[in-house]
């Protein structure tokens, strides 16, 4: 469950599952699912999409994730290529001009577990 703090509802052309990374979509709020460092992320899903394709985003503040890689706890995450929060290795993004984070997962967790993430966008750039 989140903590409530700036929930929005989005739009989405395709269904969005729960408790993932999404990004912004072209288009006024338009949420996608986010596939990677280059992802702007908007927030994590609660729900995922309803029938109409509408998903509530939490954008602040505390939001259940999914692991896609394993975690120590504290670390920065990003998105893999399915939305899920992997940790941040700047070492393996030396190429890329732009690193889209998510935010600080604040527990341990393996690959496939949910865990509490403290959702605060930012970038780096090089």
């Amino acid at each position: 469950m989140a903590i409530p703090g700036l929930i929005r509802n989005f739009e989405s052309d395709t269904p969005l599952p729960a408790n993932r990374f999404v990004a912004a979509d072209i288009g006024d709020f338009m949420a996608t699912n986010a596939t990677g460092i280059q992802s702007p992320i908007l927030g994590v899903t609660e729900q995922g999409t309803d029938k109409k394709l509408r998903v509530d985003v939490v954008m602040t503040q505390l939001a259940p994730i999914e692991l896609g890689g394993d975690f120590a706890g504290g670390e920065y995450a990003v998105s893999d290529s399915e939305g899920r929060a992997i940790p941040l290795d700047p070492a393996a993004h030396t190429e890329d001009t732009e690193i889209h984070v998510a935010g600080k997962v604040l527990e341990k967790g393996d690959a496939g577990t949910i865990v509490d993430i403290h959702i605060a966008p930012f970038v780096i750039i090089k």
